[in-house]
């Protein structure tokens, strides 16, 4: 596989074993099928940061520039395939994990997915509704979510990295007035909306 190699994360990889495969670690902890997915999304000689593996062939990969969401199986409707889902750093405008009694799921908000107030983790009527199958979101097991904290972290601070590129002082205008209207089309809370504007605003724009 031509594209994948491997960082050595900054946090602690719990090893595989015979019964267990790890939760966090290289691409080698994904399913064979999603580690094709993941080869078609990438460049030659791109380095892969860390993966993260939730509930039933879905995962969350992490590398350079973007972020990519994998999914494979009958939940996902891709029963004898996989899908891929891109994020950019620089467009992720939330990172957050909610947990119900058992189940829960790892969320990447951007511009092009919002909305989780409409989702639900437990036999959804919808496919707008189930984490599942949403591009942009990742099952996890309730148990697992600690394991999930550091590498977390680690994407956190590769989006605010991200964000502290200089930009034109017109287009943080124009982020502004498109936050703005996600606010008000109700896609994103008073909450995230306000910690999306401080993010922007502490990027001093480019002259």
């Amino acid at each position: 596989m031509a594209g994948l190699s491997t960082e050595h994360p900054t946090f602690a990889v719990e090893p595989r074993t015979l019964f267990r495969r790890p939760l966090v670690g290289g691409p080698e902890i994904l399913p064979k099928r999603l580690r094709r997915e993941l080869d078609r999304s990438m460049h030659d000689g791109e380095a892969v940061r860390f993966c993260l593996r939730g509930d039933l062939g879905h995962a969350l990969v992490c590398l350079d520039d973007r972020l990519v969401i994998l999914k494979g199986g009958f939940h996902a409707g891709t029963t004898f395939g996989a899908m891929s889902a891109t994020i950019y750093y620089r467009d992720v405008t939330g990172i957050q994990v909610r947990t119900h009694l058992m189940s829960g799921w790892i969320e990447i908000s951007s511009p092009s997915f919002q909305g989780r107030e409409r989702k639900r983790s437990r036999q959804p009527r919808t496919s707008d509704r189930d984490v599942y199958k949403l591009p942009n979101c990742v099952p996890i097991h309730r148990r697992h979510a600690d394991a999930y904290a550091d590498p977390l972290a680690r994407l956190r601070e590769l989006v605010a990295a991200a964000k502290h590129e200089q930009r034109p002082a017109a287009a943080v205008v124009d982020e502004l007035e498109r936050l703005a209207a996600l606010r008000r089309d109700g896609w994103i809370t008073e909450q995230e909306f306000a910690a999306a504007k401080d993010r922007l605003l502490a990027v001093p724009p480019a002259a």
